[in-house]
């Protein structure tokens, strides 16, 4: 991998774990990746194998893509971020995900329409302790 790819991993990475408010220790616990080669690749000297990225992404709840492509756009990232939060959800969950986010994208085209869905949706949100 590139020296700027490897760079926008590390800083990724980083970023990903500090908004879960993992410690390295923490993410090597959840992931089964050893501290050691996470402050390696956080600090650009590791190149890390898939099976590493996939550990560390679906603890920290990013897509690989969104991981190991530097030049990916806002737009691909925010459908990446729902994929993974639609994955996370328990199955018996994601039904009400999918229809409170319906709930959001058709109702919600007025003032009033925008609160009542986001209501709802912070209503949902809570329901999963988030």
């Amino acid at each position: 991998m590139p020296i700027d790819d490897l760079t926008a991993l590390e800083q990724k990475m980083r970023e990903a774990r500090k908004n879960k408010e993992l410690t390295q220790q923490e993410l090597s616990d959840l992931s089964h990746v050893s501290v050691k080669q996470i402050a390696n690749i956080e600090k650009w000297k590791m190149n890390p194998s898939y099976l590493i990225l996939r550990a560390l992404a679906k603890v920290l709840l990013i897509s690989l893509d969104t991981l190991i492509n530097p030049d990916i756009s806002l737009e691909d990232e925010g459908v990446n971020q729902m994929k993974m939060l639609y994955s996370s959800c328990p199955p018996e969950m994601r039904d009400t995900l999918l229809h409170h986010t319906q709930v959001i994208r058709w109702k919600g085209t007025g003032k009033q329409g925008k609160v009542t869905a986001l209501c709802s949706f912070s209503h949902f949100l809570f329901r999963l302790n988030w």
